[in-house]
């Protein structure tokens, strides 16, 4: 993985988040056998590997083509596993490796499951490497979502329409809401405005190359749940490893490096309970470790509301 991985900013976060790597490797650990070959697509800082090797392969395939692989060497010599963890600096579609796994462990996942396009070439991966009953970690990921009032959003808006310091600074709010944004301040169950629902789920045992390289849609009706305001959605992954393992970044899960996205609506809804809000939503795959998002919504009766990414990086070239 190149381009944003390629700094080590990232890789400390993912190495301080212990809900991230504790769920890796208790599924590592209870799915690696003495004497199994595991692939880890995209390495990194080799953390994964290191929790494959400590599971009893035999050997690991670390793929990674960013010069975070030079990093990843030191590690895994530094952990005593230069001869079981073998560091491969190339892309994986043109690696060859000598032999096939029983095990493909990647963290392809974006803040919600797909959006880092990294899907692709983890299935080639799969469809090339992975030996027939092999186990792919993680095995399928639920994208979801849920209408809030974010406070948050509410009052930034503000800020840019509020003529600060004298200035017109609307064009601002008017990108922000064409933006896909990490709160600040975390989201909670009590900002939830209707019950969460899921978006689409990636199976990565049965979806295919092609299928992957479409866009990922989701059609929602959400029912209020009781009167206030609603100016957003947001959105989480929950990852299934298998027996039982797990890794969620819902609101209500302990915190990780992902937190959750917030998708802004162009204004502010009252809502009554029952109120009906839709949202139509689909992630574009651009380029690697990149989607476009475009998301409509509509609040009761009012009219749509409508906003794309590509509005904001047009405007911004």
């Amino acid at each position: 993985m190149n381009g944003f991985y390629a700094h080590t900013d990232i890789h400390r976060r993912m190495l301080l988040d212990d809900v991230r790597n504790r769920a890796y490797l208790d599924a590592l650990l209870a799915t690696v056998k003495p004497g199994d070959v595991v692939l880890d697509f995209g390495a990194g800082t080799g953390i994964l590997s290191l929790f494959a090797a400590r599971a009893g392969a035999r050997r690991v395939y670390a793929v990674e083509r960013g010069p975070m692989a030079h990093v990843m060497r030191r590690i895994v010599a530094a952990n005593g596993e230069a001869e079981r963890v073998r560091v491969i600096e190339e892309d994986m579609q043109n690696v060859s490796l000598p032999e096939k796994v029983d095990c493909i462990v990647s963290e392809w996942l974006g803040t919600f499951g797909v959006d880092e396009n990294l899907l692709p070439p983890l299935l080639m991966a799969r469809d090339r490497w992975l030996k027939p009953g092999g186990v792919m970690l993680p095995q399928s990921v639920k994208a979801v979502a849920a209408p809030v009032w974010s406070r948050e959003l509410s009052e930034k808006l503000d800020f840019f329409r509020g003529h600060p310091y004298g200035l017109d600074l609307s064009l601002m709010a008017e990108a922000t809401l064409d933006e896909l944004a990490w709160p600040e301040t975390p989201v909670t169950p009590e900002d939830y405005v209707s019950e969460p629902q899921p978006m689409w789920t990636t199976d990565v045992y049965a979806d295919t190359v092609e299928q992957a390289r479409l866009p990922f849609r989701a059609s929602l009706s959400f029912k209020a749940s009781r009167a206030g305001k609603v100016n957003a959605l947001v959105a989480w992954f929950t990852a299934d490893f298998g027996r039982g393992i797990t890794l969620s970044t819902a609101p209500d899960r302990p915190p990780t490096h992902w937190k959750q996205y917030l998708i802004p609506l162009h204004h502010a809804s009252e809502v009554e309970a029952g109120t009906e809000i839709r949202v139509e939503y689909v992630c574009i795959p651009a380029y690697e470790s990149f989607c476009y998002h475009a998301w409509s919504t509509r609040v009761g009766s009012e009219a749509w509301q409508h906003h794309d990414t590509r509005r904001t990086i047009t405007a911004s070239l």
